[in-house]
């Protein structure tokens, strides 16, 4: 791709795919590298004849560390626009647009300088000027490629040549270079933001389908069961009037709810009003006041905690066995006592 002449219409979708007016910095006079520096540098110029009708530019992007040209391209006019000449000074997306304007590309002549661009910006050369990209080194380049393209023209131009740094960012969007792949950190947040984007999609879902089913006009919360798994009571049993224990998800009324039972410290349990099942779940429905039910989505049969509800109080088996003996036993005597009393009259 590098060392291609590009036609009018490839400029103008490399320079339309991310172009953006006001986003160039010129290079510092004196650039000082640090660690977060733009990894690749722009090189751009321009050359006019001072005699003739001749006229073109070049932009060369190179990656800083190694000198490998990840973009270039090279127009030369002839005739050439004299009012169209792109400014260097602009940014190299602007003054890649701006090429074609400077009139219809001559490739016979271009394929000839660019060959001479290839003598002079070698790899070497190129890592060079991205440690140092100076005023004063760019003007010694300039005055090269002046010198060679006059050699091969045989015409005299005037040159005008500047350098930008460019970020990876940004020749990713321009679809120069491709992205690098992920690094296991970035896989890691990804597939995290992904499962947390899937779960909240999940949840609203679930929020849909329980309005849906519940014959029920006040406000829905999604609540998740409380698992004990040791006294818990199997999810597959639970009935309306049982009072389960439940965690609150969510924003708004659901935080709401929770601030009030924090404050008042109370644990979240509250009877199941309904229980309904669906596309293999079982909604079971809670009661949390008179305008607010929450719903808990169950998909495999676990042990909620429930809490125990007081039974009602059973007569106590001994106490009625002695009452009976006792009653019994009177019985017998007032029987004895009876018949003495038959005897001593009637006898």
């Amino acid at each position: 791709m590098a060392d291609e002449i590009f036609t009018v219409q490839d400029v103008k979708n490399t320079a339309d795919s991310t172009h953006k007016k006001g986003e160039a910095t010129p290079p510092p006079a004196e650039p000082v590298k640090k660690h977060e520096d733009p990894e690749f540098l722009a090189v751009k110029s321009t050359f006019t004849p001072s005699r003739g009708d001749m006229g073109g530019g070049f932009c060369v992007i190179f990656e800083g560390k190694t000198g490998r040209t990840v973009f270039q391209i090279f127009w030369l006019a002839k005739p050439y626009a004299k009012g169209q000449i792109p400014e260097a000074a602009k940014d190299w997306r602007t003054f890649v647009k701006g090429l074609p304007a400077m009139g219809p590309l001559d490739k016979d002549w271009a394929e000839k300088l660019q060959a001479k661009l290839k003598e002079i910006l070698t790899a070497e050369e190129k890592k060079k000027l991205y440690e140092n990209y100076t005023k004063a080194k760019v003007r010694q380049l300039e005055s090269i490629f002046r010198r060679s393209f006059e050699s091969v023209a045989q015409c005299v131009f005037s040159a005008v040549t500047d350098a930008e740094p460019v970020g990876r960012p940004e020749l990713e969007r321009a679809k120069i270079i491709k992205p690098l792949p992920p690094t296991p950190e970035e896989l890691a947040r990804m597939q995290r933001e992904k499962e947390e984007q899937e779960k909240k999609e999940q949840e609203e879902r679930e929020k849909e389908e329980a309005k849906k089913e519940g014959n029920f006009e006040g406000t829905i919360i999604m609540c998740t069961p409380v698992v004990d798994p040791v006294r818990g009571k199997a999810s597959s049993e639970i009935v309306p009037g049982d009072i389960i224990g439940v965690k609150i998800e969510g924003e708004g009324t659901s935080a709401l709810v929770n601030k009030y039972l924090e404050e008042n410290n109370i644990e979240p349990m509250f009877p199941v009003d309904e229980i309904k099942e669906t596309s293999g779940k079982k909604l079971i429905y809670v009661k949390v006041s008179d305008e607010i039910r929450g719903y808990v989505s169950i998909t495999k049969d676990i042990k909620i905690k429930v809490k125990e509800q007081p039974q009602p109080e059973q007569p106590k088996q001994g106490m009625s066995f002695m009452g009976d003996l006792f009653f019994f036993g009177l019985l017998g005597v007032a029987l004895v006592a009876l018949l003495f009393v038959i005897r001593y009259f009637f006898l």
